[in-house]
């Protein structure tokens, strides 16, 4: 009974469906046989009993639902060891090397995802179970490529709301050199170089509303260098579609007034980009943004580090409005090669070269 039971979970919600999927479907079996209630608490205990603090999920339901998974995943690995590419993980972006093994069982696991989904705090406590799930998430996150973002966060929530987590899991899936790259590179001098480049490649000042003499800082040099990008650099194409520049600029950095109504922005900006609150030069505010969620981050430039590094994360590709845009990170900032070689956009090469020749 507990495997047919199991099983038309899996086909209707997966092999994680919800808490209240797996108490309804317990409550529904005592209901249906009226002799297998227990005594005790509200009587479908033994079928399935949520998780609470530190302590797993337990109950015939749940145990059947880890061993399928367990079962799954092994298949998997089968299928990896005899697979030619064993050593090399998915990832739709770059290609990078397998992932580290982990050091905590299925089981461990499991119980510490369930434990973060509903808490926030304590803050130690939320890092630990964010540091020790980091291999088996990432992992996990590459096995479903076929979930929305919107699924993956549910799943792991305290991806997007708790400082530092993204650069957690970025670091494992690529070279740790590669991590701090935007902030070596994107320096006053170099910013004066995309500047430059600029002057003589499209009328960025009218597209982004400044001029020269508004550049009066070292923030406010960097934060123009970072958002002259969508307008020198093509704009995304789709299908027959090519977006307009203000697009490509809002699809990267969104800047919008102080008092803009948050609840209501993130309702109608689900793909990750950069919310800049306030002026542009100087902002009063910096919001990641992603299905829904912000994080905030101190200055623009780690906003857009954050952004970047959450397309790896999270295994997906780049917004096609702005992606030529992430495309000269990827390439010129953080060194990235794709996952199959191919042509790099000729803007970006020619961008790159020039970056190069200013002394």
């Amino acid at each position: 009974m507990v495997q047919i039971l199991v099983a038309e979970l899996m086909t209707m919600f997966g092999d994680r469906p919800k808490s209240d999927i797996k108490i309804a479907m317990a409550r529904a079996v005592i209901e249906e046989f009226p002799f297998l209630k227990d005594e005790e608490g509200q009587g479908f205990e033994a079928w399935y009993t949520p998780g609470k603090g530190l302590h797993s999920a337990t109950g015939w339901l749940e145990e059947k639902l880890r061993n399928m998974r367990r079962r799954i995943n092994q298949e998997k690995n089968k299928t990896n060891i005899s697979s030619s590419s064993a050593t090399v993980s998915k990832s739709k972006l770059v290609q990078f090397t397998s992932l580290p093994e982990s050091s905590i069982s299925e089981e461990d696991y499991e119980g510490m995802v369930e434990w973060l989904k509903h808490h926030v705090e304590p803050l130690t406590k939320v890092k630990e179970f964010m540091s020790k799930t980091s291999v088996k998430r990432a992992s996990w996150i590459r096995e479903h490529s076929d979930l929305s973002v919107d699924a993956i966060l549910k799943e792991h929530p305290r991806l997007i709301d708790t400082p530092g987590m993204i650069e957690l899991d970025f670091a494992l899936v690529l070279p740790e050199s590669v991590s701090d790259n935007l902030f070596l590179k994107w320096t006053p001098s170099f910013a004066d170089k995309v500047i430059k480049y600029a002057e003589d490649q499209a009328k960025w000042q009218v597209y982004l509303g400044i001029n020269m003499e508004q550049i009066n800082s070292d923030e406010a040099k960097q934060n123009v260098a970072l958002s002259i990008l969508p307008c020198i650099l093509p704009a995304g194409r789709k299908c027959k579609k090519r977006c307009s520049i203000d697009d490509a600029l809002s699809s990267f950095i969104d800047v919008k007034p102080i008092g803009t109504n948050i609840p209501k922005y993130l309702e109608d900006n689900l793909k990750p980009h950069i919310l800049v609150l306030g002026e542009r030069l100087h902002p009063h505010q910096v919001f990641l943004v992603c299905e829904g969620k912000c994080l905030e981050r101190s200055n623009l430039v780690e906003a857009v580090d954050s952004c970047f590094k959450l397309f790896y994360v999270l295994d997906m590709e780049y917004p096609w409005q702005s992606n030529v845009t992430w495309e000269f990170f990827q390439k010129v900032v953080y060194c990235l090669e794709d996952k199959t070689p191919r042509k790099t956009t000729s803007a970006v090469i020619s961008m790159r070269a020039t970056l190069n020749s200013y002394a």
